[in-house]
């Protein structure tokens, strides 16, 4: 029975507002030297936009599912994600930097299911990096490629109606 969901950030819950600028390079950059100023940090955070279709559905998957994010990214984005997107709201937040683990390493993924209170084999997993499917399956965990935000909505509410008889 999927008792959980846990999203990947970037590519799944926001997508990139920009190309991948000079501007851009030179702050992640910094960002993993934690030599960006406050404002570059919040410049790179607001650089994304929420992918509106799965956003407008939270509100319906929190009566649900718990829910969480597991993100490889700078620790210095982290409490900026929430102020600008308020994830916490329907969701916990699992990143990379702050656990000492990254994606796509198991330990990562038994965090976030630890935070939100589920087993692994209870979750549904989705992330737009396809290089993953194999540390998911060690943990018997469900995993959708998400080779297109579209595409991977598609495959999710699919997921959805097949194994959890919820239709979005």
């Amino acid at each position: 029975m999927i008792k959980g969901i846990l999203f990947d950030w970037h590519g799944v819950l926001v997508e990139s507002d920009e190309g991948k600028s000079e501007r851009t390079k030179l702050i992640y950059s910094k960002l993993m030297e934690n030599t960006a100023t406050e404002d570059e940090i919040i410049e790179i955070v607001k650089s994304y936009k929420k992918y509106e279709p799965l956003w407008e559905l939270l509100p319906t998957l929190k009566q649900y599912f718990k829910m969480c994010v597991v993100n490889n990214g700078p620790k210095a984005t982290y409490d900026y994600w929430d102020k600008y997107y308020g994830y916490s709201e329907f969701m916990g937040f699992v990143n990379s930097e702050i656990e000492g683990v990254e994606k796509p390493e198991p330990e990562i993924y038994k965090i976030a299911c630890e935070k939100v209170g589920v087993n692994t084999d209870e979750v549904i997993y989705m992330d737009d990096s396809c290089g993953f499917p194999e540390e998911t399956e060690q943990l018997n965990m469900n995993f959708i490629h998400w080779d297109s935000t579209e595409n991977g909505l598609k495959k999710f509410k699919e997921f959805l109606e097949k194994y959890a008889d919820i239709k979005l």
